[in-house]
């Protein structure tokens, strides 16, 4: 090779030595980074269950605490409260509060709380303690559910009521999704939009509980019947790529089967759930199933425990759950995010509009929550209003929701008249033994009907059959929202009582009157009532067992009457507290003749004064306590009585003697006693049982410095039930006198 060739070789040599040592030097260049995978989003299906359902908020506590977001939630049933509240931006701590703050007893009571309810209710309560109340609009009907839900719905609209009255699902702090079924097409509904409480209030509709919801041609239940616990619904929002359920009612179904008819239709109906539950849960990528075997649906009393076993299933799948959690700065960006969304402020209402009524009707309950308008929204004190408007048994429920349409706040009521009635018709048995050795029945049954002789009026129908044959009518009328009214009424009733002379059973009559009276009166809001009337009364008291030397009773009486009642006490029956007053005095123009068998008249003035009173008082001791103090007194001023006597025995009134056993012109009775609560049922919404015991003083007599005091030591079991309230005792009294009473229905006589 020539010089020049060899140069050229060379120079090429020393650029590619160059360019391979550049490329040494300066090395490959670097692929582009590709950006982190975004964390998966996490969804929550949360299954029904009642008081189960609490169990979701240990899950939801142990998720915050290990720093897992969760994108979207759904629910059924109670699980559908629990998501709700969480998707509105609740954290887990205030939903427990929420749910520690509530007295599941008013929650779940098949009627209006007694101290919301107007006089008159309160007095047909008294009378007919029992839970069978029917309607007889369109023939007799039963109520759609055990209850109303009032109480639930007021609960629903207090949660949902900053997001107004319509709002989108996914628009809410948490996405949220809720299911409930429709009896007409036997087809689940799921909510995702529209007026949140009620969604909430759908999905919880329990059959036979509650009453159904009604949109349009739709009437729901709870949507537990199709899908208990909703993962397929979760997964179909398209927002959750892992579904984690938790399922709180999936051990019902390795309940032992029994042989009696209710057992097997329960378990019927949980096989029925079941089927439609593992359908949805084949959508889910993790199961959760807190250990709830050694707690029933109806322990709303136990959140606690409830949660302390949600928390526990988290807890022991950690392993597969902290693979979502995320930093503490990202966890605190998602917060930040769900609390951007989260409202709270209630305005001011510029006006109240009323729906599901007529003009006069609305008109009404425009007056009533006129202290509503102008200023800020308290839900407290709306709750109480619409609980006093539902108390006069007219309407089954009123919730309240701001109007969706733009502009100044519109506040909305819904009332929701009673579907079943009226007229309404209350039913109670009474049965005791309190008399004689003998059991006595009787069916008793009030018809109450509304606006008989104009607005705002009322009849009463009082049929009783069985031991007393009675019978009544009265017609109410208000004059003009005075607080003042008009009351006829006409009576007519048959009974049988017994005569005890030395404390021997010595006779029965049959007593029986027949008349009418008019009254004037004043009613004062829900706790006071005064009235003057004047009565005619044919009484007659013919002998049916007994000797025919003993007299007999028969004539007209005609007497005028002051009475006076006050009640603020909490419950018809054992209050938790408060104070039951009640006065009656009469003056005599006329009394019936009494006469012996050979016709000769017994001396009885025409003319003559009587009062009487009594009253009890409660008072809490504890949280299953009461301290009650009562008695009452009688006198005919000096007048001695022959065919009005007073009498006293039975229980609450020297219980050691029967029912009318003592007689006399005057009496004085004092109570002094203590009930505990034992236990509940359904967390007292369908009955309570107590133990008591208690001490009676009194006595019947002619003339005060005659009077022989009796003192009998008393205790008893009572229960508080939907058929009213049942009664077992005994009483002990001066030497060694004592009686052992069953009963059914009011045990307090007057």
């Amino acid at each position: 090779m020539d010089p020049k060739s060899r140069d050229c070789v060379r120079r090429g040599c020393a650029r590619a030595l160059t360019a391979i040592a550049l490329l040494g030097l300066v090395g490959t260049p670097p692929a582009a980074s590709a950006p982190p995978a975004p964390r998966p989003r996490v969804g929550l299906a949360l299954g029904g269950g009642s008081a189960r359902g609490f169990a979701h908020i240990g899950v939801l506590q142990w998720l915050d605490e290990h720093r897992i977001p969760v994108d979207v939630v759904g629910g059924t049933s109670m699980g559908g409260l629990i998501g709700g509240a969480f998707a509105t931006g609740m954290s887990p701590t205030e939903i427990r509060a929420l749910v520690d703050s509530l007295d599941w007893a008013l929650v779940l009571s098949p009627d209006t709380p007694f101290v919301y309810k107007t006089f008159r209710r309160k007095e047909d309560t008294r009378a007919f303690p029992s839970q069978l109340r029917f309607g007889l609009k369109g023939g007799f009907r039963l109520p759609s559910g055990l209850s109303s839900g009032e109480q639930v719905d007021l609960l629903f609209d207090r949660i949902a009521a900053p997001y107004g009255g319509s709002v989108p699902f996914n628009d809410l702090p948490t996405p949220f999704r809720c299911v409930a079924a429709d009896l007409r097409t036997a087809r689940p509904v799921v909510f995702d939009g529209g007026w949140l409480a009620q969604a909430l209030r759908a999905t919880m509709a329990i059959p036979g509980v509650f009453s159904p919801v009604r949109i349009g041609d739709q009437v729901l239940v709870d949507g537990g019947v199709l899908n208990n616990v909703p993962a397929d619904v979760v997964k179909d929002t398209g927002l959750a790529d892992v579904v984690i359920a938790v399922d709180v009612g999936a051990d019902l179904s390795y309940k032992k089967t029994s042989d009696t008819i209710f057992s097997v239709l329960g378990e019927t109906l949980d096989v029925m759930m079941r089927s439609g539950t593992v359908r949805a849960l084949a959508s889910a990528d993790l199961v959760l199933i807190p250990d709830l075997k050694e707690l029933a649906a109806t322990d709303f009393g136990k959140s606690d425990d409830f949660v302390k076993q949600g928390y526990a299933a988290a807890a022991a799948q950690a392993a597969a759950l902290l693979k979502y959690a995320v930093s503490g700065a990202d966890y605190a960006s998602w917060q930040a995010a769900r609390a951007a969304k989260r409202r709270n402020a209630l305005p001011a209402p510029s006006l109240i509009r009323v729906e599901g009524l007529g003009a006069r009707q609305a008109a009404e309950v425009q007056r009533r929550l006129k202290a509503h308008v102008g200023r800020p929204l308290n839900p407290q004190l709306l709750d109480r209003d619409l609980l006093l408007l539902t108390g006069a048994g007219r309407y089954d429920t009123a919730t309240y929701r701001y109007a969706a349409e733009p502009g100044p706040p519109v506040l909305i009521i819904r009332v929701t008249p009673k579907p079943h009635g009226p007229p309404f018709l209350s039913v109670a048995l009474d049965l005791q033994n309190t008399q004689a050795s003998d059991v006595e029945a009787t069916i008793r049954g009030r018809m109450v009907l509304f606006d008989v002789l104009g607005a705002g009026s009322e009849g009463r129908l009082d049929i009783s059959v069985g031991n007393t044959m009675a019978a009544s009518a009265e017609v109410y009328r208000p004059i003009n929202g005075t607080g003042l009214f008009l009351s006829p009424r006409v009576f007519a009733e048959r009974r049988d009582a017994p005569l005890f002379v030395d404390e021997t059973y010595t006779a029965e009559y049959r007593r029986r009157s027949a008349g009418a009276e008019l009254d004037a009166g004043f009613a004062a809001g829900r706790v006071f009532e005064a009235r003057f009337g004047y009565a005619w009364e044919q009484l007659s008291f013919t002998k049916r067992i007994g000797e025919n030397t003993l007299p007999f009773v028969d004539g007209m009486q005609q007497f005028a009457t002051v009475r006076a009642v006050f009640d603020n006490q909490t419950g018809p029956t054992i209050p938790q507290r408060g104070v039951y007053l009640w006065t009656d005095l009469r003056r005599y123009f006329r009394i019936a003749d009494v006469a012996s068998p050979d016709g000769a008249t017994m001396a009885e003035a025409d003319r003559a004064w009587s009062g009487e009173g009594q009253g009890t008082w409660y008072h809490p001791l504890g949280s299953r306590g009461r301290l009650f103090v009562g008695g009452g007194g009688g006198t005919w001023f000096g007048h001695t009585a022959l065919a009005n006597p007073f009498t006293l025995g039975g229980p609450f009134e020297l219980g050691a003697y029967y029912t009318g056993e003592l007689r006399g012109s005057n009496y004085l009775l004092a109570n002094l006693g203590y009930f505990h609560e034992i236990a509940r049922l359904a967390e007292g919404a369908l009955g309570r049982l107590y133990v008591g015991a208690w001490i009676d003083e009194g006595a019947t007599f002619e003339h005060l410095n005659e009077a022989k005091f009796q003192t009998n030591a008393n205790a008893a079991f009572v229960l508080e039930s939907p058929l009213g309230p049942v009664f077992v005792g005994g009483s002990v009294g001066a030497q060694g006198r004592y009686r052992i009473y069953v009963g059914i229905g009011p045990f307090l006589r007057r």
